[in-house]
């Protein structure tokens, strides 16, 4: 009789405890899901708002750090945004040392359209610069951290075409094509669930009748879905291999608009392409 009332008794509290199990696990996901986005990431500097976001920019203190083995600084002479709206980048040359920008949107925003207007360029784009408009998750190493990448650089090359799509690790895949950076341009990443479309657009300027004009297009099948979950979306200034460009010129980039159009259902269904942007 004492072994029965045992047992019964330890089969109540494991009921109990199971109970619980529910409880706890609710609880520390709320706290997780608390912290600041800052504090989780390395290098954290001050937040600013552009296009009706959130970003943070990267601070790496007067340490190297990637990419490149760079100095990050989240200055307000290497990031800032305008009366106007619009985010300056600036790669700069201060107390013997080369400052490169990055900032970085603190939500995720899934599967959709990621369009970056660029304002033509005062400063020619050096050979050893990287402007890199990307999708990045921190925390995910077994998916190569989700990247998918529009890169403007050529890469210390003098010879070599200045703007590359590529979707991580598969660098030997990517598709290179030539942008005048003297015109405004826009820069269109659609992320979906088995592929990843890019597009890029000559703005209308002044010698221009119509809104646009496409320059490149181009389709990405993915080997496995795309699964989005924590990836932000991304913008740096860098320095390919390099301690100081090599015109050793200070170089700025503006983008005046940044945009994101969400696929109906999306995580749903993968949406047929937009014939028209």
């Amino acid at each position: 009789m004492k072994n029965y009332i045992s047992t019964k008794f330890r089969l109540l509290r494991m009921k109990h405890f199971l109970l619980l199990v529910p409880v706890i696990f609710i609880s520390m996901t709320l706290f997780i899901k608390s912290k600041p986005a800052s504090s989780t990431l390395p290098f954290a500097g001050d937040t600013l708002e552009f296009s009706g976001h959130k970003w943070l920019s990267k601070e790496s203190n007067g340490k190297h750090t990637g990419p490149g083995h760079n100095y990050f600084s989240g200055s307000k002479e290497n990031v800032y945004v305008d009366d106007n709206g619009k985010l300056h980048l600036r790669l700069t040359y201060r107390n013997d040392k080369w400052y490169c920008p990055e900032v970085r949107m603190l939500e995720n925003l899934g599967y959709g359209s990621y369009i970056f207007h660029i304002d033509s360029l005062i400063t020619p784009l050096d050979r050893d610069i990287v402007v890199g408009l990307f999708m990045y998750d921190h925390d995910d190493t077994l998916n190569f951290h989700n990247e998918v990448d529009i890169e403007f650089s050529q890469w210390g090359k003098d010879d070599a075409l200045n703007t590359q799509y590529v979707i991580q690790p598969k660098e030997a895949e990517a598709y290179r094509f030539n942008t005048d950076f003297k015109r405004c341009t826009r820069h269109v990443m659609e992320v979906r669930k088995r592929k990843i479309v890019y597009k890029s657009y000559y703005e209308k300027d002044s010698t221009q009748k119509s809104s646009c004009r496409p320059y490149s297009r181009h389709t990405m099948s993915l080997d496995k879905e795309y699964k989005s979950s924590n990836e932000k979306v991304s913008i740096n200034v860098w320095l390919y291999r390099m301690s100081e460009p090599s015109n050793l010129k200070e170089f700025e980039i503006v983008f005046s608009k940044f945009e994101f159009k969400p696929f109906p259902l999306a995580g749903f269904i993968d949406p047929k392409p937009n014939e028209k942007e």
